[in-house]
């Protein structure tokens, strides 16, 4: 699943790609990480591997902020954990809060109101995180908000603004189709954007191929003549995997990457298919055989599994494609997301190649 091979493949297809097209000024690239776990554990290995690559910024996910489903409003969960000793000094830590699109719906301004205190007041209480600093540099939101939630979702972040010391950067995540039709979806009233590069397919559909990405999904958002974007974007890079569990023909459960190790097992799974054939492709499809247990769900049989992942080839598309987006000219290259596997499956200097593929923006001939 995690071939090397294919990354000098790659290399020179990117490198043919550069020979043809315009170089404009060299951007200042800032390489980062998004940390996505519930509790905040950094290694010493894990912060060699962070040093190798001179990252210096961390992307942190303090809460996850959702609807109540029992209907009492809109409630916290998956509160961010910290260890008692974490190697951060001279990493800048960027808090996130995920936001259920739904939290906006039907929401009056009164809980509006609340929610912008509650999160202001979550921020205070992290100062181990920023340094003993009350506050951080920069704070961002993740929600990815529809035309029927814009109006709310856009109201909040102005009252966590006005809650917020003049110099916090206030920071939203962007997705492509939010990138491409600025019009339509408007624009987040933030200091700066995430481009989020990735989740370009359907997840819902169990015949689909890689939704995590693939390069003509991508290109759908990024061809053509765009205009700038009206805030400086950062950009999100995908360096993760996962297995969409389907039940009855509808998407089931998001589970962790499962290994080649373990759905090679015939006991418990059969390939859908050859999957020797879906390798290149970066994704593979088996069926559940025998009821287990895997990472806390019961998967019974005849369950269809879609395991998806970014190989080393594809993140440097990835990349090329980026490259031409309409990046800041100081840019972050944030890596969605740092786990206790990525040093091994993302080494420094496939990163680093990535890093210097943002650096020279590209216009096609």
């Amino acid at each position: 699943m995690w071939c090397l091979r294919s990354f000098s493949v790659a290399a020179t297809a990117c490198l043919f790609f550069f020979s043809c097209t315009e170089k404009e000024t060299p951007r200042q690239v800032t390489p980062a990480f998004y940390y996505w776990q519930t509790t905040l554990e950094i290694s010493r290995d894990t912060r060699r591997y962070l040093d190798s690559l001179g990252c210096r910024k961390l992307y942190v996910k303090l809460l996850d902020i959702g609807p109540d489903p029992a209907g009492a409003g809109i409630i916290p969960y998956s509160r961010l954990e910290t260890a008692d000793s974490i190697p951060l000094q001279g990493i800048a830590v960027v808090p996130v809060f995920f936001i259920a699109n739904e939290v906006f719906r039907d929401v009056s301004a009164a809980q509006i109101e609340r929610l912008s205190e509650k999160v202001v007041q979550t921020l205070g209480t992290y100062p181990r995180l920023y340094g003993g600093a009350p506050f951080p540099a920069e704070v961002q939101f993740d929600c990815d908000w529809t035309p029927s939630t814009r109006a709310a979702f856009f109201d909040f972040l102005q009252k966590v603004d006005r809650r917020l010391p003049d110099s916090v950067v206030l920071s939203a995540t962007i997705r492509l189709h939010q990138y491409k039709f600025p019009e339509q979806t408007g624009v987040p009233p933030v200091d700066r954007g995430m481009l989020m590069f990735y989740n370009t397919g359907d997840i819902e559909d169990p015949a689909y191929g890689n939704s995590i990405f693939t390069p003509a999904d991508a290109e759908k958002y990024t061809s053509g003549t765009l205009r700038p974007y009206p805030l400086p974007l950062d950009l999100a890079l995908p360096v993760f995997s996962w297995t969409l569990v389907y039940r009855d023909a509808e998407l089931w459960k998001i589970l962790p990457g499962m290994e080649d190790t373990e759905l090679s097992d015939t006991t418990f799974f059969a390939p859908a298919v050859s999957n020797d054939l879906l390798q290149k492709a970066s994704f593979s499809r088996s069926y559940v055989k025998k009821g287990t247990f895997r990472s806390g769900h019961y998967l019974r049989p005849g369950d269809l599994l879609r395991t998806e992942w970014i190989s080393p080839a594809t993140l440097l598309e990835a990349a090329t494609l980026a490259a031409g987006a309409s990046l800041s000219d100081a840019t972050t290259v944030s890596f969605f997301h740092l786990e206790q596997t990525t040093p091994h499956r993302y080494q420094t200097p496939l990163l680093d190649s990535v890093c210097r593929i943002i650096r020279t923006p590209q216009k096609r001939e």
